[in-house]
């Protein structure tokens, strides 16, 4: 959701999204007709994207320009895009971190069904020694195994600096694949903190789908 990834970053809300799988040929759209300048840009490229809609949240703010009550900004946001949009959001809220989750989407047929969130689900790694973005990679794998998507995890580079390069032992035990997330990252962000060449600090993900089943983790 667009407009979830726009507030967080906005205001430096620690805000995870998960997009829901694209199935339904009807709840997409060519992008060179929704962004035709982006398509110029890139070759007069012809690829399917998310089906816009137009979502509006009205909130108030304090003197430092910062949302008064930021989680009921973000249920305000869930309840709108759930009106507008035929899909289903629920907030996930702990402690400062929140989370934006699709529990429902269409099939290809078009009918509206409830769909376990990918996250919702447990992952092993086998204890070794790797790179946080193969670490990353393996998790990704497991989840792949579990739905039957193709699930590719992370992004290369942040502001043109390598993600993920360190080596480092981890392991996971049948544990929540959110959980997983969030240690690599942290140990992502202490690792980026001792670099000579350091990125932007992330401390949430972003799940996208291109269109085609295939889901892609951001971190």
């Amino acid at each position: 959701m667009a407009i979830g990834v726009t507030i967080a970053d906005r205001y430096g809300i620690n805000l995870s999204v998960e997009a829901p799988k694209w199935a339904f040929p009807g709840d997409t759209e060519d992008v060179a007709v929704a962004d035709p300048a982006f398509s110029e840009q890139h070759d007069h490229i012809h690829i399917a994207i998310m089906r816009r809609h137009a979502i509006e949240v009205r909130f108030s703010t304090s003197g430092n320009g910062h949302p008064d009550d930021v989680a009921r900004l973000l249920r305000q946001l869930a309840d709108a895009a759930n009106r507008e949009m035929p899909y289903e959001y629920r907030l996930d809220v702990s402690a400062d971190d929140y989370a934006l989750v699709p529990t429902r989407t269409r099939n290809s047929n078009g009918d509206l069904e409830d769909v376990l969130p990918l996250l919702d689900r447990n992952v092993t790694i086998p204890s070794g020694t790797h790179s946080i973005a193969e670490h990353a990679n393996l998790m990704a794998n497991e989840l792949a195994k579990q739905t039957g998507l193709h699930i590719g995890c992370c992004q290369s580079l942040v502001a043109g600096v390598p993600w993920g390069m360190a080596e480092v032992r981890f392991e996971a035990d049948h544990k929540p694949a959110p959980e997983v997330l969030k240690s690599l990252i942290v140990i992502e962000q202490q690792a980026n903190s001792q670099a000579s060449s350091r990125h932007p600090g992330y401390d949430h993900w972003v799940v996208r789908c291109d269109g085609t089943g295939e889901l892609h983790f951001a971190s």
